[in-house]
């Protein structure tokens, strides 16, 4: 009897060692029901660290990717227990995504981690997995995010908690990291907003709000909350989001997505409906719907109006982000999507091109001709083509071949040019336009709620982003612009957010800027430097940029004081030559951060200079751009007689679209030297040195603080009537020498950070 009693005692141990095994599991020398992929953003080496072999990111990864051997086997809010290494960093947290219903990148719950020499064993957990969703990168079911410092030697999936004794309690490690945060969190920036993307976990928002962060972006697209079915609405993912961001007082920055390949459920792209944009150059189509699409405006009012309704009396909405087109939600054209923008629709056709191919493209390029020439006789002159009727009338060229050659002859004969820019002026006008109705439809549903239009990129004509224009219709619905193209150097982020802060102040739009990507440790003053010193609204950065390790943390936080809203005081003006630009891409933006090392300047381009930009400002610099419009070079004379003053240097000529030289006879009736020129002057100086003593006369007349104008790496903004800002791309210390009201300050400036000079 004894022995079958051991016998039984002995199976039934069995049972239940077997019954709290978990799910899967995974060791870099193990494996059990799951599996690692080394792809991607997810790329790791192996390492041996404190007695065990174990998983390091390598630089520029950001997650560890895993595959279910039978995914049904594992429950929709299984337990994800992370065995880690935390010895290089004070804390840092981990994020947990999984497959959905909805979308493959749904988030779970993470968890914060504080330094420690032995390893840790920490649980997050699933909100709601989906066997059958759609899988991530190379077919994955499940992403663990940590930091390249953070060593990791086992993952667990269970789906029962698990009750062991080596298991740290999450709740008590956010309680110990809150007390710590709470001595030392600043207090947010002064008439701005900080944004962090992408979602919160509650660790990660207990972390946020400790680094002076007002509000978390979450993607929020069409396809995630209709994605099942038309009319079968699951706002669930989002729910859990609002209610983490409302318990750590944060607020939200939803990005509202509708157009994109990505964010449009599978029911509609298989409809009559989804009428998909068709490119120039090889006449295939993408999964992106075509800007020109007749059925689309219902959906997207819809889709906005549901939100709404959900999320629009919680008061957690800092600001919606509108994102209207492209391979990622920008208000540009298809330029390069891939990886993630395919997890949803699958591949599809991307490049920078011209999207324009549709048949209803075609027909409103048509009306478009017709709305501005009139008469087919009048298209043809200006044309130089033969078109017998508006239903003739095309683009200027129709495959990639045609472009090429197009393009290539465009300076060599000006009788190329008036098509081509028709052309591009409607190209990038359909994008004005579709942002227009996006602003104003989310107006009328969100009424006071501050609104952002994300645009990107540079401004190549392809891309179709006019920022001028984009910022002109947000100001009309008291709403903004966030352009999402920034990096670590200071003068390659000022060149191309400049565009959309010069507009943006001129006709009143809010605006913000967010990085393209990764930044390095140097980039966190760069940015903070170039929304302060540009007078943006908003600063947006992936979290990962500043959690990612001590030394950014540290970086962020030394230089969060210098992160608030301004006024800045710009009497220099750089001409932006949009058409030249439009017609050629080339090395403008170079110049233009050559020139910013010298003086700070807002950019005035045609757009803006017929509608009276250039009255705020003392001088205009033209350093590029021989082709300009005839009536701009009446509008720039009339400023100059006025008293405006105009320093041309790098170019020799102007000549007008038409090829004549009227717009040089009207900038300099007296000679290429140039001269006084009624109230004001036009000259055109030999090189950048007579540029910089040309400045410093103006300025100091002017009453302006005076400093070196030079190219000797400090970075000069008036921020107030006697105060200074600067930013250092030098190693080491230099000095900054000032002279204002008759006195002369010296003040040295370290390298690679920001100083703030009060006069």
């Amino acid at each position: 009897m004894t022995r079958i009693i051991l016998v039984l005692l002995f199976a039934l141990a069995a049972c239940a060692l077997q019954a709290v095994e978990p799910a899967a599991f995974i060791t870099p020398t193990q494996q059990k029901g799951m599996t690692m992929t080394n792809v991607g953003d997810g790329q790791y080496t192996l390492e041996r660290a404190a007695g065990r072999d174990c998983w390091r990111l390598k630089e520029g990864s950001s997650f560890l990717y895993f595959a279910f051997d039978d995914p049904s086997s594992i429950a929709p809010d299984a337990w994800v227990v992370v065995d880690l290494l935390c010895n290089e960093s004070k804390w840092s947290f981990v994020g947990i995504t999984h497959t959905g219903a909805n979308q493959p990148y749904t988030p779970g719950k993470g968890f914060a981690v504080l330094e420690s020499d032995d390893w840790q064993r920490i649980p997050g957990r699933f909100g709601a997995f989906d066997p059958k969703g759609k899988k991530m990168n190379a077919g994955n079911n499940m992403r663990i995010n940590i930091q390249n410092d953070i060593l990791v030697s086992r993952i667990e999936v269970w789906n029962e908690e698990p009750d062991s004794p080596d298991i740290k309690d999450p709740d008590e490690i956010l309680k110990r990291l809150s007390e710590d945060l709470g001595r030392n969190a600043p207090a947010p920036p002064a008439g701005m907003s900080y944004c962090f993307g992408n979602n919160a976990t509650e660790a990660q928002a207990l972390i946020f709000r400790g680094l002076g962060v007002t509000s978390i972006e979450t993607y929020v697209t069409w396809e995630s909350v209709e994605g099942k079915e038309k009319g079968v609405w699951d706002w669930s993912q989002y729910d859990a989001q609002v209610e983490v961001l409302q318990k750590y007082g944060l607020k939200w920055v939803p990005f509202l997505i509708l157009s994109p390949a990505y964010s449009t459920p599978g029911w509609f792209r298989a409809s009559e409906e989804h009428v998909p944009c068709r490119c120039l150059e090889h006449g295939i189509d993408s999964k992106i719907e075509s800007l020109w699409n007749p059925y689309l405006k219902p959906y997207i009012r819809r889709f906005l109006e549901a939100f709404w309704e959900r999320y629009g009396k919680t008061g957690v909405v800092e600001s919606v982000l509108l994102g209207i087109q492209g391979d990622y939600g920008e208000a540009i054209y298809s330029v390069s999507g891939g990886g993630w923008t395919f997890g949803v629709p699958g591949e599809y056709h991307n490049h920078l091109g011209f999207w324009c191919g549709d048949d209803y493209a075609r027909a409103d390029f048509r009306k478009y001709a017709e709305k501005k020439y009139g008469t087919i006789g009048a298209l043809n002159k200006a044309w130089h083509t033969s078109f017998a009727s508006f239903d003739e009338a095309d683009y200027p060229f129709n495959s990639e071949a045609e472009i090429k050659a197009y393009r290539e002859n465009i300076f060599a004969s000006p009788d190329t040019r008036r098509r081509y820019l028709d052309f591009t002026d409607w190209y990038r006008g359909c994008m004005t336009d579709l942002s227009e109705w996006w602003i104003g439809t989310t107006r009328e549903i969100v009424g006071d709620t501050d609104v952002y239009l994300c645009t990107g990129g540079h401004s190549a004509a392809e891309l179709g982003g006019h920022f001028a224009d984009q910022c002109r219709v947000a100001a009309k619905y008291g709403a903004g612009v966030r352009i999402t193209n920034e990096a670590s150097d200071y003068a390659a982020n000022l060149t191309v957010t400049r565009w959309v802060a010069s507009s943006g102040k001129f006709y009143g739009a809010l605006f913000g800027f967010e990085p393209a990507g990764l930044e390095d440790f140097y980039g966190i003053p760069a940015r903070i430097y170039n929304a302060t010193a540009s007078g943006a609204d908003q600063l947006h950065d992936y979290n990962t940029n500043v959690t990612g390790a001590d030394k950014t943390l540290e970086q962020q936080r030394k230089h969060f004081k210098y992160l608030f809203h301004t006024k800045p005081v710009v009497p220099v003006a750089l001409w932006y030559p949009d058409v030249q630009m439009v017609m050629q891409w080339d090395d403008f933006l170079k110049k233009a951060g050559i020139l910013r090392d010298y003086v700070d300047y807002d950019f005035v381009d045609e757009s803006m200079a017929l509608r009276g930009a250039l009255d705020r400002n003392r001088v205009l610099v033209v350093a590029h751009g021989r082709i300009m419009e005839t009536d701009l070079a009446e509008k720039l004379a009339g400023w100059a007689r006025a008293g405006g003053r105009i320093i041309v240097v790098d170019v020799d000529r102007f000549e007008s679209v038409e090829g004549g030289d009227a717009p040089e006879k009207l900038l300099f009736p007296s000679g290429p030297a140039g001269g006084r020129y009624g109230m004001g002057y036009i000259y055109r100086v030999a090189d950048y040195k007579e540029l910089a003593k040309k400045l410093t006369d103006i300025l100091w007349k002017q009453g302006y603080p005076v400093y070196e104008i030079a190219e000797n790496g400090l970075y000069v903004t008036q921020i107030e009537k006697d105060r200074l800002l600067v930013y250092s791309k030098n190693e080491e210390a230099k000095d900054l020498i000032v002279n204002y009201k008759g006195k002369k300050t010296v003040v040295p400036c370290e390298g690679k950070t920001i100083t703030d000079i009060k006069l």
